[in-house]
């Protein structure tokens, strides 16, 4: 996982009502905790290389302007993150891309059982968060959406 991913994941976290992120991707663990006070520590992210690396959430709003209208869609649930509805389709979303209220998003992969995610409301894919296949857990970021009128 390179540093600026670590980075967005941060500033996720920070935009968020997340308390914490913990990802593992290709053998690199990173755990992310939001402080709870101004003056508590930063916390560290322990890659599993055993090296550590400080990822501090920052405890103010990011500071693009419409950053507080932005929604990011959690997984309900652990498992399987899919882009498409088959290997052999096009992603369901791409950033960038205007989605309506209850429009399928991703599809998650739990127990054998395909669950189609769709958006709660209307707005702009900002950001995907997840990669294609990546095996998710409850709670964890998946898109950042936009309101109707971003760009």
């Amino acid at each position: 996982m390179d540093l600026p991913k670590i980075e967005q994941l941060v500033d996720l976290v920070a935009r968020s009502a997340i308390a914490e992120l913990d990802i593992t991707q290709g053998g690199t663990r990173i755990r992310i905790l939001k402080r709870a006070s101004a003056g508590a520590s930063p916390v560290p992210a322990h890659p599993a290389s055993g090296s550590s690396v400080e990822a501090p959430a920052p405890d103010r709003e990011s500071p693009r302007p419409d950053a507080t209208s932005d929604i990011v869609v959690p997984a309900p649930m652990h498992g399987v993150f899919y882009r498409a509805a088959a290997p052999d389709e096009p992603p369901l979303v791409e950033v960038g891309a205007r989605i309506g209220a209850g429009q399928k998003i991703c599809i998650i992969e739990a127990m054998k059982t395909f669950i189609d995610i769709a958006a709660e409301a209307p707005g702009v894919v900002l950001a995907i968060l997840a990669e294609n296949g990546d095996e998710i857990e409850a709670g964890q970021p998946l898109f950042r959406i936009g309101p109707a009128g971003s760009s």
